[in-house]
């Protein structure tokens, strides 16, 4: 878990506190996490969430706040995280446009029962949909059998692959591809190819690359 140390010093929250208090679950996550205190300043900044905030393409985080893209978008965020931060909403949900035209980042805004009064309030969870999943094609082969060509194409078919990329990525036929889907299909149960993907993104995406 990484803790910015300094912009815990200026909100009055004690760094290690909250490592031993979120633990390091929070670096496990696909989604970035930003936690906040009271004032609505950063406490700690997970992995994920550093990579999309160095990215500077629709949310911006420092030792004063969190901010968007433009004013209104700010604006509008800073209010999500007043209004969950004072009780009057249990969450709220708002998406980001970014310069980059990308797809909007979407920012589900929760808050946190304070150990004590210095543990941060309010938790931002942060998707990115433009970024690329990974998936744990160790532990889907171990859960229902599959060899390790056999993962790797349910792995590249969630990935956004067809059966014709897929085989070229291999390096098989695309005849072999299609009986390896099949096989992945039988072993896992999925009916369609809808159902495989949606069965892999549910279980075994890992973090994004």
């Amino acid at each position: 878990m990484r803790v910015n140390h300094q912009m815990a010093a200026r909100a009055g929250i004690d760094a290690d506190a909250i490592s031993t208090v979120y633990g390091a679950v929070l670096e496990r996550l696909d989604t970035g996490v930003i936690l906040l205190d009271a004032a609505g300043h950063p406490a700690f900044i997970n992995t994920r969430a550093g990579r999309i905030v160095a990215a500077a393409d629709g949310i911006a985080a420092d030792a004063t706040g969190v901010s968007a893209a433009s004013g209104a978008a700010t604006r509008a965020l800073r209010a999500a995280i007043a209004a969950v931060a004072t009780g009057q909403v249990p969450s709220r949900r708002i998406y980001l446009d970014r310069p980059s035209g990308l797809a909007a980042l979407v920012v589900t805004v929760i808050p946190l029962d304070g150990i004590d009064d210095g543990a941060p309030r309010v938790a931002l969870f942060i998707i990115d949909p433009a970024a690329p999943v990974r998936i744990d094609t160790h532990a889907l082969g171990a859960a229902y059998g599959l060899t390790p060509r056999e993962a790797s194409i349910a792995a590249l078919l969630t990935r956004g692959a067809d059966v014709a990329q897929a085989a070229g990525t291999l390096g098989i036929g695309v005849s072999s591809a299609r009986e390896y889907l099949k096989r992945v299909l039988d072993k896992t149960g999925a009916r369609r190819q809808a159902n495989l993907v949606r069965l892999v993104l549910r279980s075994f995406a890992d973090s994004p690359v």
